[in-house]
């Protein structure tokens, strides 16, 4: 008798590209003029440890970029630092005392908690919601403050939200937060430069932004693609930037001098390094956002800043997939298509907020297509199972 070819009925799925919308990190190359400045630097010489505080000249650069958005800031003011994760970190550590209290809007980034396990304080989280565009109200502000608390940490551009806070937001915040006298503000502004129409205000020029104890961290990973050259800044007060210039010296010690002159190249010519980059992202955010729209059932926040996507996929979850599984949480969503439809991105659980999924849309346009197709098939499919 003969027996049947059943071969074919258990065939592999085609193999698929892996794509990753997960990245905090964009696709582009760094720009032209750091490369250049770097590769010169290097043919200089100047491989030799570079000064804990940061180059003068890279300093300077800084400033100027502030001075030319009406904020007189001084050198002295700066502290280079290799990113702004560790920009952070010396914060955390030269500021946290065993009780303090750091408050910080959600959804936020991960990296946020991960620095306080490291750190002698307590994070407060305040959950906002899309439907009040993401906003921080000076009342659930005010309810939240007290005598412990030490760190107000505010992200603008949001990650993973993609909220900028308008300077209305930041002047009503400030009005409470200055009551406070023992209380910092920390303003995370690492996508100021990656907007989309709606202006970008920087905390120091607010109105109530004069008091001793405002701190911008910021750097050039987001804005201009130089993610591998780590390499961030903390702009704050002369006396805090002294505190934490004696514990990057004991710790990381001075950043290398070719990487800062390619961040004050680009930092001279920002313009022309961030041109390209910013009309490709509305591009492929348009994209993104005309995909999410058509899935039913997924309800997002438009950014206006950063490049991410933050949609509410919860209508997709506890149902069962193809497979006979049933996805309880983002997190299972996540490995399903990774496991399933070799795509990858990033759980609201990471970032406070179940249900929900970051996405980048900071990746090649050919990829970023790709990428929507299977998760427009992968959640269609819920349906036919």
């Amino acid at each position: 008798m003969q027996v049947e070819d059943q071969t074919c009925l258990y065939l592999p799925m085609p193999y698929m590209e892996p794509i990753t919308l997960a990245s905090g990190a964009s696709y582009f190359a760094s720009p032209i003029m750091a490369t250049e400045a770097a590769v010169n630097a290097l043919r200089a010489g100047e491989t030799f440890y570079g000064p804990t505080e940061g180059t003068p000249a890279l300093r300077q650069a800084i400033c100027d970029k502030y001075k030319q958005q009406g904020q007189d800031v001084q050198p002295e003011q700066v502290l280079i630092t290799p990113g702004s994760k560790q920009a952070l970190f010396n914060l955390f550590s030269v500021l946290l005392r065993q009780g303090d209290e750091v408050v910080i809007p959600m959804p936020s980034w991960f990296g946020f908690h991960e620095l306080m396990k490291y750190s002698c304080g307590t994070l407060v989280p305040l959950q906002t919601k899309p439907e009040n565009a993401y906003q921080l109200t000076p009342e659930m502000l005010r309810q939240s403050l007290n005598e412990n608390s030490r760190i107000l940490l505010l992200t603008n551009p949001g990650n993973p939200t993609g909220k900028i806070y308008t300077k209305e937001e930041l002047e009503a915040l400030l009005q409470v937060t200055n009551q406070y006298p023992n209380l910092y503000i920390i303003s995370d502004e690492i996508y100021d430069h990656i907007t989309y129409g709606q202006p970008f205000t920087s905390l120091l020029s607010c109105v109530g932004a004069e008091k001793e104890n405002i701190i911008l961290v910021n750097g050039f990973s987001k804005s201009f693609a130089m993610s591998g050259w780590r390499i961030g800044y903390i702009l704050g007060p002369e006396e805090l930037i002294k505190k934490c210039i004696n514990f990057q010296g004991s710790t990381m010690s001075g950043i290398s001098v070719f990487v800062q002159e390619a961040a004050e190249a680009t930092m001279q010519q920002r313009d022309e390094a961030l041109e390209l980059m910013q009309t490709i992202l509305a591009q492929n955010r348009q994209l993104m956002a005309d995909t999410l729209d058509a899935i039913p059932g997924v309800n997002y926040y438009l950014p206006d800043g950063a490049y991410y996507f933050f949609p509410d996929l919860s209508a997709y979850l506890n149902r069962k997939t193809l497979q006979g599984n049933t996805l309880a949480t983002s997190t299972d969503l996540a490995n399903h298509l990774q496991q399933n439809y070799n795509l990858a991105i990033a759980p609201g659980e990471n970032f406070g907020a179940p249900g929900y999924a970051r996405l980048s849309f900071a990746v090649e346009p050919e990829k970023l297509q790709e990428a929507l197709k299977r998760l427009q098939k992968a959640l269609a499919e819920f349906k036919k199972a």
